[in-house]
């Protein structure tokens, strides 16, 4: 990004030069174009002052004789010659039309304007002479004159023929849509059929000037054939040739120069320029960086307001009737395997995928649901299809399939209870003849179990030996003042426990999201605590499962399962 904007500014910066020369540029044009009308205004004084004299001076020589009018041409002959070697050759001409020299181009239109009126001295003397001898060559040239007329009409309407047809396409390209029009390509064809349709035109006006001129100059002759007066055509006499194409060269650089100011404000400098494009990109990046704090914001005031508030609300505890003693703690820390030796009157319920050997004069059944009370729950955990043992000898409890799982045993006394997820329960040994006693607790209102997402506690209830499953181990261990752990590694805890949540102990790792807003939490009671060492113990990359498989362990969690 600070390459390109880098590149961007350069480019900026080289378009604003290309720009303000090209504005330079227009100025001087603006001026030169001032001046060329001055010098037209002043040449029109000029042509009137001329044509003013052309009259005094008709008026002198009407009454001279044929010598007289013979000798005064050749003063103004001679006149004429001296004054037309003073003219500027065509290529000096040209080279002060380039350079924008109004001051010599001044002095040059005002010494054609004298030119000319010398020449229509000369030519009002030679009608003159020519009346003086019979009028013949005056009719002469009118004949041709009119001749020449009918040539530039002729002219004049193909040059407004193909003046009219460039207009025309040229508004047709214009009334095309937006997009066919400036597509790639669509600038350069607009600027191709402006410049036909301006020589077009330039050849139309210079076709009817000419027209004009021959008109003028009969009219003037035939003036001269029959009242004997000369006159000075305006055109003619103003001589401004070079100012006129000074004029065309001006109107011509100026188009350049626009369609340049226009390709520049096309780009993307000039987008930038029209569209506000910097002060859009302030406010875009002040919302970006809006977006990325957004979450940190949120979870400085979840840490330091929402959860404070969470804290204080009220705890669960699963109060159970006639309560009595608590489980018992481990006696060995949880291993891979672990022999279970029946005594007279007790029976095994184990899981298949866990039932590594037994004895062969064991009694063996099948149990379908560990708990018909409790069928779905039973389905749902995995519960049911359960081997039922039974005798003398002892059986192997092991994970077969599960190479991260651990195995330890927790013993419920008779009238103890322990609130457990059933998924964890792999085997169990209980009185034959007896069912395992299971009850629900629902804690709907509970602020707690909603941060907790676990509405339903299950609790197991004694005399009965469970043993549980979990990834690279399973810890029992008693609450005594309070444990703080991991939500996804509970497992199980004593029925007269209070069980709630806490803010994680550090805000920094919760605020770069490593560790959840909520700890679970256990206090008050003399009981233990059934935590899972690794619960993403073979899972791909340690993370929680997506899609439906995710929504049902957060279903399954919600239950309490």
């Amino acid at each position: 990004a600070l390459v390109a904007h880098a590149v961007w500014t350069g480019g900026r910066a080289d378009e604003r030069a290309q720009v303000e020369r090209a504005r330079a540029e227009l100025a001087a044009l603006d001026t030169t174009r001032q001046t060329a009308q001055q010098i037209r205004r002043e040449a029109g004084r000029e042509a009137e002052a001329a044509q003013a004299e052309l009259n005094d001076f008709a008026q002198a020589m009407r009454g001279a004789t044929l010598a007289e009018l013979q000798a005064r041409r050749r003063a103004t002959q001679d006149a004429l010659t001296r004054l037309s070697q003073t003219l500027p050759s065509r290529f000096e001409q040209n080279r002060q039309i380039v350079t924008g020299d109004t001051a010599a181009l001044a002095a040059g239109v005002l010494a054609r304007i004298e030119i000319a009126k010398l020449e229509r001295q000369l030519a009002f003397l030679k009608e003159s002479i020519a009346i003086a001898q019979g009028n013949r060559p005056a009719r002469v040239l009118l004949e041709k004159l009119k001749g020449e007329l009918r040539a530039a009409a002729t002219t004049l309407q193909a040059a407004e023929a193909n003046c009219t047809s460039a207009t025309k396409a040229l508004q047709a390209f214009d009334d095309k849509w937006f997009g066919a029009r400036w597509i790639a390509g669509g600038r350069r064809e607009r600027r191709v059929l402006a410049s036909e349709k301006t020589a077009a035109c330039l050849t139309r006006d210079a076709a009817q000037e000419a027209h004009n001129a021959l008109a003028a100059a009969i009219a003037s002759t035939s003036l001269a054939l029959n009242a004997g007066e000369a006159t000075i055509d305006t055109a003619v006499i103003a001589a401004t040739d070079a100012i006129d194409e000074l004029e065309r060269n001006s109107a011509e650089r100026r188009q350049q120069l626009a369609a340049r100011m226009e390709d520049a404000s096309g780009g993307i400098t000039g987008l930038a320029e029209r569209y506000q494009l910097a002060r859009q990109a302030r406010g875009a990046l002040l919302i970006l960086l809006g977006i990325i704090a957004m979450p940190f914001v949120i979870r400085a005031l979840f840490y330091y307001v929402v959860a404070p508030f969470a804290e204080r609300r009220n705890a669960i505890r699963i109060a159970l009737p006639g309560i009595g003693d608590s489980p018992l703690p481990a006696a060995e820390p949880s291993r891979i395997s672990i022999p279970v030796t029946l005594e007279p009157g007790e029976e095994l319920l184990i899981r298949q995928d866990y039932l590594q050997s037994s004895p062969i004069d064991a009694k063996k059944a099948t149990r379908w649901l560990l708990d018909v009370g409790h069928s779905l729950s039973s389905i749902a955990s995995g519960l049911f299809f359960l081997t039922r043992i039974s005798g003398s000898g002892s059986t192997t409890v092991s994970a077969v399939k599960d190479p991260f799982a651990e195995l330890a045993q927790i013993t419920l006394p008779r009238g103890a209870s322990c609130v457990l997820h059933p998924r964890a329960l792999v085997a169990l040994v209980q009185p034959v003849g007896e069912t395992m006693w299971i009850t629900s607790h629902w804690r709907l209102f509970s602020l707690n179990a909603w941060l907790t997402m676990q509405l339903r506690f299950m609790a197991f209830h004694g005399p009965a030996r469970l043993i549980v499953k979990g990834g690279r181990g399973v810890r029992i261990e008693p609450a005594q003042a309070g444990r703080i752990f991991g939500q996804d590694q509970l497992i199980g805890f004593s029925a007269d426990l209070v069980y709630s949540v806490t803010r994680t102990e550090t805000f920094a790792p919760y605020l770069f999201g490593r560790e959840q807003l909520f700890k679970d939490k256990v206090e008050q009671g003399s009981g233990i605590l059934v935590i899972e060492e690794a619960p993403f113990a073979g899972r791909a990359a340690g993370e929680v499962r997506r899609g439906l498989e995710g929504a049902l362990d957060a279903g399954m969690k919600a239950f309490g399962l």
